[in-house]
């Protein structure tokens, strides 16, 4: 009889933490067996197998154990090798609007889409996975979006709609006048706002404040008269004819309605709302210059301003940028250039401007083909060979096609260094991507292959 009776009062017992269950992998192995990998993070590794499953890379290495029933693609003793795929800041010959100079931050990219079928299939082709697009036009023509090319035909959902802010810097006193303009509008938009705000905030600790005192003043009359029913239709001094309270009746004549309980911001002109977010360092700007000039004009602009920007440079065949490299870099932004061995102004002396740019110490450099359409593209890896080969460390290059231009559109965790637990998105190349004559075999994209060239080919000859 004791021992059930402190068997009740015993508190219930907690439930045993059970360790966690390892369980094998659900999904399909796929194997990948290449001579070399290019990771992108270290030297390239040699001999190596990827095990894929459900996306990612589950094992890589020299030696990796095969699970049964596993898809095995050896290519090991053919010079096929490994690395994640291109990407292209601005692939705008998908754009096929055309818009003039002025602030038109309300266009996004997507909306001026002039996609041909295929278009998806050319860029897979050479091995690029992802682009973005920028709205035509100069001064503030709108804001960027990026696609992804998935394979599919026709317009695609974009992959991120509304991006960076795109600036153009002009030499020109007009166009100047058309960004200084633009974030003098920004300031004045947050200030306005500001102002509403704390305006917001006062009538709402007035209102509170006069609640408080109203039911203090009620409460303490309740105190000093029990028995009077204050707010009745009986009680004529504290109600009026209609039952209404008399100290209400002189709240709404003065104008003492309920603020909204949630400030509500002044509506923005949708021209000016992305430099509102840009001041407020909410939007990353790209800001393009054509020289050397348009990089002091820029400064001009920008003033003691502090910000987020990333600088797209392009040029002809001659250049003055070698004048600005060393300011350029200090900034600590990233910088889009092209692919190009240029000539310093009016003399036959060869420039390499991406050299430069990373001697002077730019860490993150994206490279980007010698010209905004297709064929500019498909000569792509050529053009950064020979930036390689007069001095652009190859594994910079590398990383500035790929890593960095993914990273600048906001996609650096879905084309990575490849690694274990990384996502399986990378391209299987004939032989090196710098030699023009190699070609994209596969693309895969966490796992998924996009694109096959032995299908692809026989499809073409049916």
């Amino acid at each position: 009889m004791l021992a059930s009776l402190l068997l009740l009062l015993l508190p219930p017992a907690l439930p045993v933490a059970q360790e966690p269950i390892e369980r094998d992998p659900t999904g399909r192995a796929v194997i990948y067996r290449f001579d070399t990998v290019e990771t992108l993070d270290g030297a390239a590794l040699q001999n190596v197998s990827v095990l894929v499953r459900d996306g990612v890379i589950e094992r890589m290495g020299p030696a990796v154990v095969i699970p049964a029933n596993a898809e095995i693609h050896d290519y090991r003793g053919t010079g096929k090798m490994a690395m994640p795929p291109f990407v292209l800041t601005h692939a705008d010959f998908l754009i096929g609007d055309r818009r003039g100079n002025g602030g038109n931050g309300r266009f996004l990219a997507v909306d001026s889409m002039w996609l041909p079928e295929n278009w998806s299939q050319d860029l897979l082709e050479e091995g690029v996975l992802l682009v973005g697009v920028d709205p035509p036009g100069s001064g503030l023509p709108g804001r960027s979006s990026v696609l992804l090319a998935d394979g599919q035909v026709g317009v695609p959902n974009p992959l991120v709609a509304d991006l960076h802010l795109k600036v153009m810097v002009p030499t020109g006193s007009s166009g100047k006048r058309l960004v200084r303009d633009g974030l003098k509008a920004a300031d004045e938009a947050i200030e306005k706002e500001a102002k509403a705000k704390a305006d917001w905030e006062k009538a709402r600790a007035d209102w509170e404040a006069a609640q408080k005192k109203k039911a203090e003043e009620a409460e303490a009359a309740k105190k000093a008269d029990p028995a009077k029913k204050v707010g009745t239709n009986g009680d004529k001094a504290a109600a009026g004819e209609n039952g209404e309270q008399k100290g209400d009746a002189k709240g709404k004549d003065q104008g003492e309605e309920e603020p909204p309980k949630e400030f509500v911001a002044p509506k923005l002109d949708p021209n000016i709302e992305p430099l509102v977010d840009w001041v407020r360092k909410e939007r990353v700007a790209q800001i393009w210059l054509d020289s050397a000039s348009d990089w002091l004009h820029w400064q001009d602009l920008l003033g003691e301003r502090e910000l987020p920007y990333e600088l797209v440079l392009r040029h002809g065949s001659g250049q003055n940028f070698h004048e600005v490299v060393e300011q350029i870099a200090a900034t600590g932004f990233r910088v889009d250039v092209i692919a190009d061995i240029s000539f310093l102004p009016y003399t036959r002396t060869r420039a390499n401007l991406p050299a430069e740019l990373v001697a002077a110490g730019v860490k993150q450099l994206v490279l980007s083909p010698t010209s905004e359409n297709l064929s500019g593209v498909r000569s792509y890896r050529m053009a950064v060979a020979l930036v390689v080969a007069e001095g652009l460390d190859r594994a910079i290059a590398l990383r500035a096609m790929t890593l960095e231009p993914a990273a600048s559109l906001g996609q650096e965790e879905r084309i990575t260094a490849l690694a274990v637990g990384a996502p399986a998105t990378f391209v299987v190349w004939s032989g090196d991507p710098l030699d023009p004559m190699s070609e994209a075999l596969l693309v895969l994209s966490e796992g998924e292959v996009l694109y096959d060239r032995v299908k692809a080919e026989k499809e073409e000859q049916r």
